[in-house]
C-alpha cells in the first residue's frame, strides 16, 4: 500500500505540472479542487435557494456570521461589526465595516445594503420571506443602516446568513436578475466568479481587494468540480485529483477518515433526515395508515448502518441542537404496533400500496431498508429514484406527489419556524410542503410563535413545543435522524473545521490553508 501510495504521488506530481482540460490538478499553482455533486443553476442570490450556497457563500456575504450550535454567541461580526435592536425588537441599527470594496471596485456603505436588500425584497423569490416583516431600510450614514419591522423580529431572521441576507453591489442589482443568471456576480466576498462550465465545473477566483487580506498558503483559485458519482468523487479524493469532497457516502467515512493522507472533519449541524408524507393522497391521507408507517421505520439501523453513526435518533421533529426544540414521544420501529395501526385504518388490505420519492444516495439505502420492512407486515413499496430538481416539481403537484418524499432539511436561519413553518405551514402555492399538511390550530401555534421571537423568546419556545406536539399527533413525516456535518479534505489541508457554515452546508474555502 505504501508503495502504491508513494508511486501514485509521484504520477500526480507529474501531472499537476500541465493544465488539464477542465482545469488544473489539485494544489497546481496554488489550485484547490473540489469534487462536489451539486451543479450548480441559479446564480442571483436573492433567487437561489439550495446548494448554489456552496459557491455563492465565497463570493457574496452577509451583514453577520452564524456561530456552530452550542457556541456562546450565536453571532459574529460579518459585513457589520456590531448590532443592536430597539427595546420593541422592531428597530435593528448596524454598524458597518469600513474598508470594504466590491468586486467591481465600488465601496460598500449603507446605500449598497439598503440596495440590495430592497432588490431581494422586491424580486419576491428564493428567501426573500425573511424579510417579509421589514417595513423599511433606511441608510443614516455611509456606515449605519437601520431596519425598521412591522412587528418585534429576531436577530436570527436579520442574520439570515446567506441568500435573501447576501449584500449584492449596486452596479449587479442594476444589472438585474437575467445578468446575474447568465451567470455574473459583484459581490464582497474573497473570491470572484470566474469561468463556469454549465453542469461540468465552475472556477473562483481570489480577489485581491478583499478587505479580509490574505496570507501565505491560502488558495489563490478554487475550481469546483460538477462529479455526479460519488466512486468519483471518492476515487478524486484518494488519489489527490481533489482537495475537498462532497457527499462521500458515508459507508466511505471510516475507510477514508483510516487513510494516513485523509481527513473526515465533523462538526455540529442543524440538519435533520426525513420522509415527508402526502396527507391528501390515498391511502396516507388516512391518520392511523400513516402512524402505521412510522412504526414501520427502522430508526436504530437506519442510524447504525446506513448512517453509519453520523446521525442520531430525533427526539422531535426539530433537531436536538435547535432552540424551541420539544421532546415528545416519538414512534419506533415495532411491526406489531404497525400491524395494528394498518387493521384500524379501515383501508383495505390491497391498498396497502404506497410510492416513495428520494434522490439516489444515502436516501436509497433508508428506501430500499424500509420496502423490506413494510413487505413483512404486507404494505407493497413502490421506490421512485430520482434527481432532486424533477422530483420535488412532481412532489409539489399532487397528481404526480408520491406518498412519500425524501428530505432534508437545514435551516435558511436556525430558529424553529425555518422547519414548522417552511415544511408544515399551510401553503396555497406548495413550495416546501410536500406533505402538504394543513391544520388551522398548528398554523395559529406557528404564526404566533414567529411574533414572538422578536420580543419574548421564551413564550416563542412554549408556542413551538406546542406545535411540535400537534405536528407528531398529525404524523405527516417520519423523523429518522438529526444528522452531523461531515466533509472530506486531504490530510494537509488546514482549517476545515472553522470553515464549515453551521446554519447552511457551505465550505468557506477563504478559511483553507495549505
Amino acid at each position: 500500500m505504501k508503495l502504491k501510495r508513494t508511486l501514485m504521488a509521484g504520477l500526480m506530481a507529474l501531472s499537476v505540472t500541465a493544465p488539464l482540460t477542465s482545469g488544473l490538478v489539485y494544489a497546481a499553482n496554488n489550485t484547490l479542487v473540489v469534487a462536489d455533486r451539486a451543479s450548480f443553476k441559479d446564480w442571483d442570490p436573492a433567487s437561489a435557494f439550495s446548494e448554489e450556497v456552496r459557491v455563492l457563500g465565497n463570493i457574496y456575504e452577509a451583514l453577520v456570521v452564524y456561530n456552530a450550535p452550542g457556541s456562546a454567541e450565536e453571532f459574529s461580526p460579518g459585513l457589520a461589526t456590531s448590532w443592536e435592536s430597539s427595546d420593541n425588537g422592531k428597530t435593528w441599527t448596524f454598524k458597518l465595516r469600513h474598508g470594504v470594496k466590491f468586486h467591481d471596485g465600488s465601496a460598500f456603505n449603507a446605500a449598497a445594503v439598503k440596495k440590495s436588500i430592497d432588490y431581494v425584497k422586491q424580486l419576491q423569490q428564493g428567501a426573500a420571506f425573511v424579510w417579509n416583516g421589514l417595513d423599511t431600510v433606511e441608510a443614516l450614514a455611509d456606515d449605519t443602516v437601520v431596519l425598521k419591522f412591522k412587528s418585534p423580529t429576531p436577530a436570527n431572521l436579520i442574520a439570515a446568513g446567506q441568500y435573501a441576507a447576501y449584500i449584492i453591489a449596486p452596479a449587479a442589482v442594476e444589472k438585474g436578475h437575467d445578468w446575474m443568471m447568465a451567470p455574473n456576480a459583484i459581490g464582497t466576498g474573497p473570491y470572484k466568479l470566474g469561468q463556469v462550465e454549465q453542469g461540468q465545473q465552475v472556477v473562483l477566483e481570489r480577489f485581491d481587494g478583499y478587505w479580509g487580506g490574505w496570507k501565505e498558503g491560502q488558495f489563490d483559485r478554487v475550481i469546483v468540480k460538477v462529479v455526479s458519482e460519488a466512486a468519483t468523487r471518492t476515487q478524486m479524493i484518494k488519489n489527490g485529483e481533489a482537495g475537498v469532497a462532497w457527499d462521500i457516502p458515508l459507508d466511505q467515512l471510516k475507510v477514508l477518515g483510516e487513510d494516513p493522507s485523509i481527513k473526515v472533519s465533523t462538526a455540529p449541524s442543524w440538519k435533520n433526515f426525513q420522509f415527508l408524507i402526502n396527507t391528501q393522497k390515498y391511502p396516507t391521507n388516512n391518520l392511523a395508515f400513516r402512524q402505521a408507517l412510522q412504526y414501520l421505520w427502522d430508526y436504530e439501523s437506519v442510524t447504525k448502518d446506513i448512517l453509519h453513526g453520523y446521525g442520531t435518533v430525533p427526539k422531535g421533529p426539530l433537531p436536538t441542537s435547535m432552540w424551541g426544540h420539544a421532546s415528545v414521544p416519538m414512534a419506533t420501529y415495532d411491526l406489531d404496533k404497525a400491524r395494528q395501526l394498518l387493521e384500524a385504518s379501515g383501508v383495505p388490505k390491497q391498498d396497502w400500496k404506497v410510492s416513495m420519492q428520494y434522490i439516489s444516495g444515502v436516501y436509497s439505502h433508508a428506501a430500499e431498508l424500509f420496502q423490506a420492512t413494510a413487505s413483512q407486515v404486507g404494505v407493497e413499496v413502490e421506490l421512485r429514484p430520482g434527481e432532486w430538481g424533477v422530483i420535488w416539481d412532481k412532489a409539489k403537484k399532487l397528481d404526480t406527489a408520491p406518498n412519500l418524499q425524501s428530505m432534508a432539511w437545514w435551516p435558511t436561519y436556525p430558529t424553529p419556524s425555518d422547519w414548522l413553518f417552511g415544511e408544515f405551514h399551510t401553503e396555497k402555492t406548495t413550495l416546501f410542503n410536500l406533505s402538504h399538511y394543513s391544520n388551522p390550530g398548528f398554523d395559529q401555534l406557528i404564526e404566533e410563535a414567529v411574533a414572538l421571537e422578536g420580543s419574548d423568546r421564551a413564550r416563542s419556545a412554549e408556542k413551538y413545543m406546542q406545535a411540535q406536539q400537534q405536528l407528531v399527533k398529525d404524523a405527516p413525516a417520519i423523523w429518522y435522524a438529526d444528522m452531523q456535518q461531515t466533509r472530506v479534505s486531504r490530510k494537509d489541508i488546514k482549517g476545515m473545521e472553522r470553515s464549515l457554515n453551521p446554519a447552511y452546508e457551505a465550505i468557506l474555502y477563504y478559511n483553507l490553508n495549505r
